[in-house]
């Protein structure tokens, strides 16, 4: 590659990139092994995206090799270092990240091996979620926290995913259209600051994980299309693997997402690289079920006769059904979605109220609140996003009329990414499918480089701008609130150091939390159910309670 920032962009990418994805392999072989999680995991897995930086820089880059590679790791180096000390101003106080993806990291940094050892019992009902979801993320997380012994930190793979998204797709876009280099830097961003990733980026759940590693993916496809060679096959390859131990449905979209582009591959010729990457792929699908991903799909087919367990099989369970709008329940999930997208956003209920029809555009300072939760369930994707598909709409008019022939290609790509997420019957909650945010930008890279169209252009930069106020809504909605709680709580756990040693304390759904008032230096004796004779405190947003004495509350306060 002749073009410096293309080169540099991508190896950062595949970096930081494989960092995460071999934190999450390296131990899942050695598990295999019977070897439990060690701190080397970690390093090896450093070592080993430094590697392929090097691999990286030798095969994609054409001049300048070595500066490209001490560039590329010392940004990934600096990238890793800045998102580690982030994350560790942020506690998650978010339920599942609480209740389970937490407890999940714990177990697996002390030792447990999900595929030898006997599974994990809580007297709660989250130890299912431990023993038969797909970790990946909870894998790569704690080989970070093993190595470090810094549990809140290891959100960090959240961040740099991002970044590692943001990167490969800046690539790709320049690759794709060199000249257009504003509008590539603007589109990338853009793609990367999904709202789904932005309100989990500081929690351990996995929905903005996931959507980072599809855009990794359909980034990794382009540069497949675009250029030969083995070393961004096998890339596309790796990232297909984590996203497939990340959650179940995200077998059904590496899937989707595959078969398009062998389409693409087929319908263009390409039928070398069509064979490489079917056979890739399917090797890698396999390795990510048999292999890396023995549990849970081998050891939940072997002891639950589903690998899918215990989300399909007997006695499955419907985690969408009690937090589905009552109104969206006699819906088709096409209409689900209208419903959803064009409503007031509303946050993760069991209430089953139903949606509120807004117009495009429309918004409200009382419903930003919702984004700084977790779990945005209505209008997921942000307040603005009904209004960037319509504007999305009126580009594929305008561009059809002028130019059919590249209008009809980006509608390709919206038709793999549409399908690819109406498999998901829940595709109505935006966390459940993440991708649906790039449809809006695909059209705004469409209008930005058809530069002699000037009211195609107009539209284009308006949904560009419509798409950025959304973001910085979210983000900023997102990142005050989790802030304030974050210091709320250090507030509260600096109080329970100074009272008098050790305190009653009951975890509930919390187990996790253990952890934080270990890391205070704080000792505490578990009680079920709590019995207090003085002050009880609860946690900010936890199920944690604790006994404190009145007179250290009294003595604290003087």
């Amino acid at each position: 590659m002749k073009n410096r920032m293309v080169s540099i962009s991508l190896v950062t990418g595949i970096t930081l990139l494989t960092l995460i994805v071999a934190a999450f392999m390296v131990p899942s072989l050695l598990f295999l092994a019977g070897v439990p999680m060690l701190k080397a995991d970690f390093w090896l897995a450093a070592a080993l995206a430094v590697l392929l930086s090097w691999i990286a820089s030798k095969k994609l880059v054409e001049q300048l090799q070595v500066k490209v590679f001490a560039i590329s790791v010392g940004l990934s180096a600096l990238l890793f270092i800045c998102g580690f000390i982030l994350c560790g101003y942020f506690y998650d106080l978010s339920y599942d990240g609480q209740a389970y993806h937490q407890e999940a990291i714990i177990h697996l940094a002390e030792g447990w091996n999900p595929i030898y050892d006997k599974e994990i019992s809580q007297p709660t009902g989250n130890s299912m979620w431990i023993n038969h979801y797909a970790k990946a993320a909870e894998i790569a997380a704690a080989s970070i926290y093993k190595a470090t012994g810094l549990l809140e930190q290891s959100k960090v793979i959240n961040l740099l995913v991002m970044a590692a998204s943001f990167l490969i797709s800046l690539a790709a876009l320049l690759t794709l259209r060199p000249k257009n280099r504003v509008t590539a830097w603007v589109v990338a961003l853009l793609l990367a600051l999904n709202p789904v990733s932005i309100y989990q980026s500081f929690t351990f759940y996995v929905d903005g994980l996931l959507g980072s590693l599809l855009l990794c993916l359909i980034a990794l496809g382009c540069l497949v299309y675009t250029r030969s060679g083995w070393l961004l096959l096998s890339m596309y390859t790796l990232t297909m693997i984590m996203m497939m131990n990340i959650k179940f449905t995200a077998i059904g979209y590496a899937g989707v997402l595959t078969i398009g582009l062998l389409i693409v591959l087929y319908m263009s010729e390409q039928f070398t690289r069509l064979k490489q990457l079917f056979r890739l792929a399917a090797l890698g699908g396999m390795i990510g079920v048999l292999i890396v991903g023995y549990n849970p799909y081998v050891t939940n087919t072997l002891h639950d006769g589903h690998p899918f367990y215990p989300l399909a099989g007997e006695n499955a369970i419907d985690v969408v059904k009690n937090f589905t709008p009552r109104n969206l329940e006699r819906m088709n999930r096409f209409e689900q979605v209208a419903a959803s997208y064009f409503a007031e956003p509303m946050g993760n209920s069991t209430d089953k109220k139903p949606t509120q029809f807004q117009w495009p555009f429309i918004i409200s300072a009382k419903e930003l609140p919702a984004f700084a939760e977790t779990d945005v369930a209505v209008a997921g994707f942000g307040p603005l996003f009904s209004g960037a598909l319509v504007l999305a709409l009126i580009v594929l008019v305008l561009s059809f009329r002028r130019c059919p022939g590249i209008t009809l290609a980006a509608i390709g790509v919206i038709a793999v990414l549409a399908g690819s997420s109406f498999i998901n019957p829940a595709a109505w909650w935006a966390r459940y499918v993440p991708q649906l945010w790039a449809v809006p930008l695909i059209c705004v890279f469409l209008a930005l480089c058809l530069k002699e169209y000037r009211l195609l252009n107009g539209v284009g930069i308006a949904l560009a701008f419509v798409l950025a106020t959304n973001t910085l809504l979210v983000s900023g909605s997102f990142t005050t609130k989790q802030w304030a709680m974050s210091e709320e709580l250090r507030g509260q756990l600096a109080q329970l150091k100074s009272v008098s040693q050790p305190v009653k304390a009951e975890f509930t759904y919390s187990w996790s939390n253990r952890e934080r008032l270990k890391a205070y230096g704080i000792e505490f004796k578990e009680e079920t159910p709590l019995s207090c004779s003085s002050e009880k405190v609860t946690l900010i947003k936890s199920g944690t309670t604790l006994c404190i004495d009145n007179q250290d509350m009294q003595a604290n306060a003087q």
